[in-house]
């Protein structure tokens, strides 16, 4: 009887840790920090703003992601209006993990512009800005 009970528990143990095992696979990458900003410095977003003038040249998209491990990747997607702009794909070296990318930014391109954060297709965050 003694020993149907230890392999029962066995058994129900490798179940419940496989099932965790599983959900944090299936959960995937999460945004833990996220802004659009002048400039980076030290691997630190400078300027975050959800306004900039026409002028402001180079634009920085700047995220924190973390459950994750090394080798994933995520991609910045960058939208003037409704329209793709650029898509830049960034690996992430592990969890916490800092990365950005830039986007020149014609002084022409007035009006409403946003940044997509996905990965493996699933949006994470959407950072939405207006240039002026």
């Amino acid at each position: 009887m003694r020993t149907r009970w230890l392999a029962m528990t066995a058994v129900t143990l490798s179940c419940v840790a496989a099932g965790r095992g599983l959900a944090q696979e299936q959960a995937g990458p999460v945004v833990m920090e996220a802004a659009v900003g002048t400039a980076v410095v030290d691997r630190e977003l400078q300027g975050a703003a959800e306004m900039f003038p026409a002028t402001v040249g180079t634009l920085y998209c700047f995220s924190r992601i973390g459950q994750t491990q090394a080798g994933t990747t995520i991609e910045h997607v960058w939208y003037f209006g409704d329209q793709e702009v650029a898509r830049v794909e960034l690996s992430i070296g592990g969890s916490p993990w800092r990365t950005w990318s830039s986007k020149t930014i014609p002084a022409e391109a007035t009006g409403s512009w946003r940044v997509d954060i996905v990965a493996n297709g699933n949006l994470l965050k959407s950072l939405s800005f207006t240039v002026q």
